[in-house]
């Protein structure tokens, strides 16, 4: 199955006392169960009597195990490179499974217990300057920690996936007909054309794929430091560049100066993680490509799924505004600086 069947397929509902009862079961934790949204999967954040915090996840049914059991290896993974990363960590099952499946509805759904990270959402926090060095040196080190893991389920049909940007022009006739459209279609057009030729040339491997304003926390005092990354569900092997390039999607329009957050995050993990210099050329146009993959996909799911358009388009404008600076006026000026970034090591 693909991510179209994940995107599609409606997880069956769960209460918050089946869950509470679920997680009684296969982890042996009580606690006050409150609901988490989600894109496609029933997620829960439980409190237990001491405090501690979990996120209760049950995986959409359309979802592939190989891609389940990749992304709890991937979590796994970065915390025995690097552990004093902030992501989840996974909590064993009473029987010492990284995860169990259990029948929903008559749905066989994979049950995992994370870690819950507390914090301030990236999205309600200032984005300053010391923020976006934080989240580039964070990242970086991610996807050094990431850079030799292996697994199947890594090789995904997403999306998601900036490298399969082209394959959203079926999806443009869900937006408005109007000039924000037909910049979206030129791009994409032009992305085909110029960019998807050289990505097979760069360096990959699993990334992130999905550091936006709402998978991750920050620390709630000074909003200075990264205390999580959140959501490994868009996990997968592709070109590295492709995880900053998410990353600095949704930081395009901020900053004290133009363009000065991506230019800070950028700054920064070049710092930790050097980018070649094809990497860097591509860089404005990757950017450029998750904001229209986030304008096409939205635009198509929030048409399909009216009762949580709110949700699915929280992203939307800012992805519109973001993608006119990058491909208008502005746009020799966002590639100069990028360019002036990665060169101040």
């Amino acid at each position: 199955m693909t991510q179209r069947d994940v995107l599609t397929t409606i997880a069956p509902p769960i209460s918050g006392d089946e869950a509470g009862a679920m997680m009684l079961r296969h982890f042996g934790l009580t606690g006050d169960v409150g609901v988490l949204s989600s894109e496609r999967d029933r997620n829960f954040h439980i409190t237990t009597p001491d405090g501690q915090g979990y996120v209760l996840k049950f995986t959409n049914p359309a979802e592939p195990q190989p891609v389940t059991a990749f992304q709890t290896g991937a979590m796994q993974h970065v915390a025995s490179r690097d552990p004093a990363l902030p992501v989840p960590r996974v909590v064993p099952t009473r029987e010492g499974e990284a995860q169990t499946t259990v029948l929903i509805d008559g749905h066989p759904m994979i049950l995992r217990l994370l870690t819950y990270l507390d914090g301030t959402p990236l999205h309600a926090a200032p984005a300053s300057p010391g923020l976006m060095r934080a989240l580039g040196t964070t990242l970086a080190r991610l996807d050094l920690a990431l850079a030799d893991y292996e697994h199947p389920g890594s090789q995904r049909d997403l999306l998601w996936d900036i490298t399969r940007t082209a394959s959203v022009a079926d999806k443009l006739h869900y937006l408005a007909d109007g000039p924000r459209r037909r910049m979206v279609e030129r791009f994409i057009a032009r992305f085909a054309d110029r960019v998807t030729p050289r990505l097979p040339a760069l360096r990959h491997q699993v990334i992130h794929n999905d550091l936006n304003p709402h998978n991750a926390v920050v620390d709630p005092a000074g909003h200075q430091a990264v205390t999580g990354i959140i959501d490994f569900g868009d996990a997968l092997k592709a070109p590295l560049i492709n995880d900053l390039a998410t990353a600095l999607a949704y930081h395009v329009t901020s900053g004290e100066t133009p363009f000065g957050s991506i230019v800070e995050m950028t700054r920064a993990y070049n710092a930790v993680l050097p980018l070649t210099a094809d990497e860097t050329d591509l860089l404005p146009d990757l950017i450029a490509a998750r904001l229209a993959l986030t304008i096409s996909i939205t635009g198509w799911r929030a048409a399909e799924y009216p009762e949580n358009a709110a949700y699915i388009l929280r992203n939307a404008e800012r992805a519109f505004a973001g993608l006119e600076k990058l491909t208008g006026d502005e746009a020799d000026t966002a590639r100069t600086l990028l360019h002036l970034a990665c060169q101040e090591v």
